[in-house]
């Protein structure tokens, strides 16, 4: 299922994954993708989680105890956010802890949201943010479609760069974009939303190097 995708990463530094977010699938199916990963090597693993849980999510990856994410506000109020909260993402998390322990493994997990309100600040922040990840692992960015983007963008009417661009300025041929698309479905953001049967050609795909199709996607969990 991934042999492809795999294959194309391999001498790569940062992948980003373009998401939409407050699905079931597209964090199920990312997380089966890092499984993969882990069997063969060592990562770093980027989330848009706000900086201020670094501690938390830093002290879960080396205990493993569940009572340390029920502490995180980010997580206890997922019906008032936009799905980065949900219960696929915990369960994501959970598996890092599962992944360092069955694998002997030392994957660290940062959180990358800066918190900013202006559409330009965040785009800089995020992608400062994932700079500061790197090492000598290879590191995985999960965001949404719109930041992972490796083109400048126009989205509701702004035209910005994306933190994807502000990174492929920088590592050039050792960053690779992922926009994984799904032909149809729900999606929770501030509340459950319908996608339009999408284009799987779509011109938005331009600004990614690989597009993971999928068929439909179902709300997260909240």
């Amino acid at each position: 299922m991934f042999e492809d995708l795999k294959e194309r990463v391999r001498n790569k530094r940062l992948i980003l994954f373009g998401e939409i977010h407050g699905t079931k699938e597209i964090p199920n199916l990312i997380k089966k993708f890092l499984v993969e990963i882990a069997k063969e090597e060592d990562f770093n693993l980027c989330l848009e989680i706000p900086e201020e849980f670094q501690e938390k999510i830093n002290k879960f990856i080396e205990l493993g105890d569940n009572t340390i994410l029920k502490d995180i506000s980010f997580f206890l109020e997922p019906d008032n956010q936009d799905g980065r909260g949900s219960l696929e993402y915990l369960n994501l998390i959970k598996k890092i802890y599962d992944l360092n322990k069955n694998y002997k493994r030392n994957i660290k997990i940062s959180c990358i949201d800066p918190n900013k309100d202006a559409q330009e600040e965040k785009e800089r922040g995020v992608a400062e943010n994932i700079l500061k990840s790197l090492n000598d692992k290879k590191t995985f960015a999960i965001l949404g479609d719109v930041h992972a983007s490796k083109n400048p963008i126009s989205f509701l009417g702004e035209k910005f760069l994306p933190a994807g661009a502000i990174l492929f300025n920088q590592l050039g041929n050792k960053m690779f974009s992922v926009r994984v698309l799904p032909k149809k479905g729900e999606f929770f953001n501030f509340g459950v939303k319908k996608i339009d049967e999408n284009n799987l050609e779509d011109p938005f795909n331009k600004n990614f190097d690989y597009v993971f199709r999928i068929n439909e996607i179902t709300p997260c969990s909240l």
